[in-house]
């Protein structure tokens, strides 16, 4: 599988430089709001939480060169776009941001949970209640900590958002076991083997600690729950792609469509309009 290719601005630049404008894509993933506000000339607005509905307009032939706030969601939707089949795919590092001088964060790669994709459809749903319970609880410790009640109620509505993503796991899991388990034995169970992770794998405290400063405000906070949604789609897609039986295929293409209304949700919020 092809790799990601991390690009400073100096880079970026030499790149689109020596590049005529229709042989790459400067593809901008940031909310509209965003870009309205300023954006590098040339490029495509798409944002992360609409990217998954609309890879069919981008041209897989031609290089792709990502670009958000501080590249964090950049980096995100070039993952999705490398589990798509994208071959060809850069991240800004810093975003827009480093771009134009500002003061700028290091690749912020986020990591990756290993599915073998041979577990069986129960396993993969008691798994995901599991990433789905730490986030969750990371969204309300984070709400612990808030001094507003602004920050307080954004932290809550993101909590909310998990916990009716478990809701929906527990029905699922009714569906498909053969022994149904109680809700309160399901997520015992669940929750026995859980890592520190959240969704997709993504260690958010230690993520948050090597980026301090980074999603400090209200903004960034949705910025980094939008990254770790887009994380947990590509995981799953790609899980999905690579099952080894229908049932646990559709599992995943389930999850993959949860985590896309999640985004979508959060894409609003980050516009105002929620």
């Amino acid at each position: 599988m092809s790799t990601i290719t991390q690009m400073t601005p100096d880079e970026a630049r030499k790149f689109m430089e020596g590049s005529k404008p229709d042989s790459f894509t400067l593809l901008d993933v940031r909310q509209e709001s965003e870009y309205e506000q300023d954006h590098i000339p040339g490029a495509k607005l798409l944002p992360l939480s609409e990217l998954p509905d609309h890879f069919d307009e981008l041209d897989k032939a031609k290089p792709l060169l990502v670009y958000c706030a501080s590249g964090g969601r950049s980096m995100a939707a070039a993952g999705l776009l490398q589990g798509q089949g994208f071959e060809d795919v850069n991240n800004l590092v810093g975003g827009i941001s480093s771009w134009e001088g500002e003061g700028a964060f290091g690749p912020m790669e986020l990591g990756m949970i290993a599915f073998t994709g041979a577990e069986g459809p129960a396993e993969i749903i008691l798994k995901a209640y599991a990433m789905e319970n730490v986030l969750q609880a990371f969204y309300v410790q984070r709400a612990d900590m808030a001094e507003t009640m602004e920050r307080i109620g954004l932290f809550m509505r993101l909590a909310g958002f998990e916990d009716r993503h478990k809701d929906v796991l527990y029905e699922l899991y009714t569906r498909i076991a053969e022994e149904v388990m109680s809700r309160e034995e399901f997520e015992q169970t669940a929750l026995r083997n859980a890592t520190d992770m959240a969704e997709g794998g993504v260690p958010v405290d230690e993520f948050m600690d090597r980026f301090p400063g980074a999603f400090e405000d209200d903004l960034g906070v949705l910025e980094l729950a939008s990254m770790v949604e887009a994380q947990a789609l590509d995981y799953y897609l790609r899980c999905a792609m690579r099952a080894k039986s229908e049932g646990t295929r559709d599992v995943f293409q389930l999850l993959a469509r949860e985590e896309k209304a999640h985004l979508k949700i959060i894409g609003k919020y980050m516009d105002g309009k929620e």
